[in-house]
């Protein structure tokens, strides 16, 4: 290890020699450092606060926070810490004074378990309401974010993912440039949207759609570009988006205190600037937020910066827009923090949701700016992950309470971490996007259900098309293996089985209409008299052989001269012959091929050959003796 991360724990020597970096405290404004100094220690925010809600520590609540780093700050930048630091002490009057004042210089681990504890928040600015002195907790949250990191404490090393991503890659996913537009390619191809969006810069656009990294990376919140893509087209607005020039909006960097937010809010200010635009529209309400709220900070915006709620509440106050198609839902919404408690927007999603014809809204108890926070802001999701999942799941259990079957919203990071707790608790929660209720009303139709249905028929259609040509294939293989003449009966129909008695005159042979089941019980009775007539044989060849005594000679018996072995297979042929006859009836069924037939035949004579030669050999033997 380090040098730099070795504490130090004799006092008598200065800070700086102990590998502790101080932490600036020039950047903090004289606002900032009244509010630290005016937290009266009540404890609202303990009540409130939603991560405390999941993890019940103490150190993470506003009030220590803020204790806590008044405590390094004194112990580093106090005038007991100045006196302490001066080289013209000498080590046992600097240990002489830190026993007098009771000073204690701040170690490694207070530092870092501060910074743990001030990460562990999602910045939703909860505690800001409820605060009876009014402190601004968020800007100040970020503030001391912003100034950790300047000392090389910050962010969390799980969340530096987030931080590099979006300086390499200008989104936060660690997705491709390139891969920004693929959704809308995609969406084409799958008829969820008639025509690629436009692009801002062919057709100079008065209004610009800033979609947002997650719902142009996201497939699983590729709903809110599409619907929003619909909306706008469906209203006929002359709009357009930046496609793959597009940038993130470095709200993320902002949230975990690095500097370079500040660069990429000029790079796009500058570019907005030079679009010529009249309105930004974003559907994301952290970027919408952060385009609003923080980039005018660092440069003034020439155009008006709308949340999607905001422009479509605008359009039916003016009379533009009205919701043709009814949406028969139960619904209750969750309030973003970034829309909701950052910018005051809470009515205009409720007056959509209220214009749209059979839509029911049930709000859940804790709504507007006290709406629980879902934990997906702020850094938390990426370096607390199972605190964000248990309070995405507190949210979805109070949301199921009031009966609703649909949990709406209009942020994507609220829709990706909600989704987190339905699917956490298997809740039959559907989440949407508010933009999806009113891209249904204007069209009459979900676009995404229309589509499921259209690729299953397809599918449907495909396997018809399979099957069609595999049983051509096998109609095809049957018909050369069966004669020319031979006609085969369709599935589900009996087959007609000639029933012929060898003795009886051809009029008296009859054809019997027979079901699948007689089939197989006839072919069963032929074969038992195949087998009979046999063994029918084979006694009458043993009897023949037996005719004959072995004392008399033909000429005694007054018979003809003695027949040759030649003769003896004549007889037993006619003999088997007449045997044959006596079979009362022989079943054929027309379902039997020609080479079946053939190949009976062949094993018949087979058989005959057979029984004619063991009738030689009996002959010959009873002549010898």
């Amino acid at each position: 290890m380090s040098k730099e991360h070795i504490t130090n724990t004799d006092d008598s020597k200065p800070p700086q020699k102990q590998g502790v970096r101080e932490i600036p405290l020039h950047s903090l404004n004289m606002k900032q450092l009244i509010e630290l100094d005016a937290c009266t220690r009540c404890g609202e925010c303990l009540t409130w606060c939603p991560v405390y809600d999941q993890d019940a520590k103490e150190d993470i609540i506003p009030r220590r926070k803020v204790i806590d780093f008044l405590k390094i700050a004194k112990a580093q930048h106090g005038l007991f810490a100045k006196i302490m630091k001066s080289d013209k002490l000498s080590a046992p009057l600097r240990a002489m004074l830190g026993r007098i004042l009771g000073y204690r210089q701040i170690g490694r681990k207070e530092i870092d378990d501060f910074v743990q504890n001030l990460y562990e928040c999602s910045t939703c600015g909860q505690c800001e309401v409820v605060c009876p002195a009014h402190i601004e907790t968020v800007s100040l949250w970020e503030e001391l974010r912003r100034i950790i990191v300047q000392a090389g404490y910050g962010p969390l090393e799980v969340q530096q993912t987030l931080v590099k991503s979006v300086k390499s890659f200008d989104n936060p996913w660690q997705q491709p440039r390139a891969a920004r537009t693929k959704w809308a390619r995609k969406a084409k191809k799958e008829g969820l949207i008639a025509n690629l969006p436009r692009e801002i810069k062919k057709t100079q656009g008065k209004t610009l759609l800033f979609l947002g990294c997650t719902a142009a990376y996201d497939g699983n919140v590729k709903q809110v570009a599409i619907n929003n893509i619909n909306i706008l087209e469906a209203l006929g607005i002359d709009y357009g988006i930046l496609g793959s020039e597009e940038k993130c909006c470095a709200s993320v960097l902002l949230r975990m205190g690095d500097p370079e937010h500040k660069r990429v809010f000029k790079e796009n200010i500058d570019l907005f600037n030079s679009l010529g635009i009249e309105t930004l529209i974003s559907s994301c309400s952290g970027c919408f937020k952060t385009i609003m709220q923080d980039y005018p900070r660092i440069a003034p915006l020439n155009f008006e910066v709308l949340h999607s709620v905001e422009f479509i509440a605008r359009m039916l106050k003016q009379g533009k827009l009205r919701f043709p198609h009814p949406v028969n839902r139960t619904v209750t919404y969750h309030d973003p923090c970034h829309l909701g408690r950052a910018t005051g927007g809470f009515d205009a999603p409720r007056m959509i949701m209220e214009a749209i014809p059979g839509l029911k809204l049930v709000e859940m108890p804790r709504n507007r700016e006290y709406s629980r926070c879902c934990g997906a802001g702020g850094g938390l999701k990426a370096g607390f992950p199972d605190i964000q999942t248990k309070m995405a799941q507190r949210r979805i259990q109070e949301a199921e309470e009031t009966g609703a079957e649909h949990l709406v919203s209009s942020c994507p990071f609220c829709y990706q971490g909600l989704n987190v707790g339905i699917t956490a608790l298997e809740s039959q929660l559907v989440m949407r996007d508010i933009s999806g209720l009113v891209a249904e009303s204007l069209l009459g139709y979900d676009v995404f259900e229309r589509a499921a249905q259209k690729a299953a028929s397809q599918v449907e259609e495909k396997k018809a098309r399979q099957d069609a040509r595999k049983d051509a294939r096998s109609q095809k293989k049957a018909a050369q293996r069966a004669p020319q003449t031979e006609s085969r009966p369709q599935p589900g129909e009996s087959e007609t089985v000639a029933i012929v008695t060898a003795d009886s005159p051809p009029e008296s042979q009859r054809a019997v209409e027979l079901d699948p089941e007689s089939l197989k019980k006839a072919e069963r009775e032929r074969k038992r008299a195949e087998k009979r007539a046999a063994r029918e044989k084979e006694k009458a060849l043993r009897r023949d052989g037996r005719q004959t005594a072995p004392d008399q000679t033909p000429a005694a018996a007054g018979e003809p001269a003695e027949k040759t072995p030649e003769d003896g297979v004549s007889d037993a042929t006619e003999l088997t012959t007449a045997r044959n006859k006596s079979v009362t009836e022989t079943v054929v069924s027309d379902s039997k091929t020609e080479k079946d037939r053939k190949r009976a035949e062949k094993r018949a004579a087979r058989e005959k050959e057979k029984a004619a030669r063991r009738a030689a050999r009996e002959k010959a033997k009873a002549g010898d003796e």
